[in-house]
């Protein structure tokens, strides 16, 4: 029979729940020595690159840099065709002028300056420029058109949406019209007039006159008391739009106690809040009544 095997004094230690420890990998070994930097890397890493190296990487960035400097001065990158789109009642060539982008450098040229430019043009409302390859650029023009009327000096001007005096445009029929009654500011082509009785008469146009109240025939524009609604009956004086919703609702207040009354209101000026002054009555001079809630 064969003796048998003594445990270690390791595992007898151990109480023998343990496993002998099992020596290393040779594989392992030799990876980790493999990865270990050796003084001849280090020695590797601190030698300079070659002088023909840098001849190289020399002459590459100078050939860069010359291909660079061809392509930003090649005459095949000049702005050549500028087309024009949108255009109605304002010339394409002038647009095409006012832009001064026709012979620069598509890559350089300045879009933002040439929109501001073309801009200043008081026909056109919009405009945005973009760059077609290789040789042209594409302007697209949003012009302004005719909303409304405004009198002033003898002379109807029509203005757009925004209050802007077109020139060479009659006001569109049927139209809201606006009678400026002060002599400023002056009206010309391009000038905006009042911004704030624009934006009232467009509130004033969405809710119309109050219910069964007289009809609105017009309005009024003056520098200093702003925006006057023409009825029927009479004036009914708003100033500016602040307020308006508060405002409104005392013109209709008004409106349903002179229907009780059965008499017109002549006079409404609604720009003192609370404290609005009225006139009431069958005629000027005659049963007059002044209210002052």
């Amino acid at each position: 029979m064969w003796p048998k095997r003594r445990p270690s004094s390791r595992s007898s230690r151990l109480g023998g729940s343990l496993a002998p420890e099992s020596p290393v990998p040779r594989t392992r070994r030799g990876s980790d020595y493999a990865n270990a930097p050796t003084s001849e890397d280090s020695v590797r890493l601190s030698i300079p690159l070659p002088r023909w190296r840098w001849v190289i990487l020399t002459i590459s960035l100078a050939t860069v840099f010359a291909a660079a400097m061809v392509v930003l001065n090649s005459p095949l990158l000049e702005i050549r065709s500028v087309a024009i789109h949108g255009t109605e009642n304002v010339s394409r060539e002038s647009v095409a002028q006012l832009s001064g982008l026709r012979g620069e450098h598509i890559l350089l040229s300045n879009l933002s300056e040439a929109r501001e430019r073309i801009l200043t043009q008081p026909l056109i409302a919009d405009v945005t420029i973009d760059r077609v390859w290789p040789n042209g650029v594409r302007i697209t023009v949003q012009e302004r058109t005719p909303w409304a009327g405004w009198e002033a000096g003898g002379r109807a001007w029509a203005i757009d949406a925004e209050g802007v005096v077109l020139e060479g445009f009659d006001p569109p029929a049927n139209s809201v019209t606006v009678r400026q009654v002060s002599s400023l500011p002056a009206i010309r082509a391009g000038t905006h007039v009042d911004l704030e009785a624009i934006d009232l008469i467009r509130r004033l146009i969405g809710v119309q006159q109050p219910h069964n109240g007289p009809r609105v025939l017009g309005f009024e524009w003056a520098l200093k008391t702003g925006l006057t609604v023409i009825t029927q009956h009479g004036r009914v004086t708003f100033g500016g739009a602040d307020g308006f919703d508060f405002k409104y609702s005392v013109w209709e207040e008004l409106e349903l106690e002179a229907q009780r009354r059965g008499e017109p209101l002549l006079i409404a000026d609604l720009r003192f809040g609370t404290r609005p002054s009225v006139e009431i009555g069958l005629g000027l001079g005659r049963a007059v009544r002044i209210l002052e809630p």
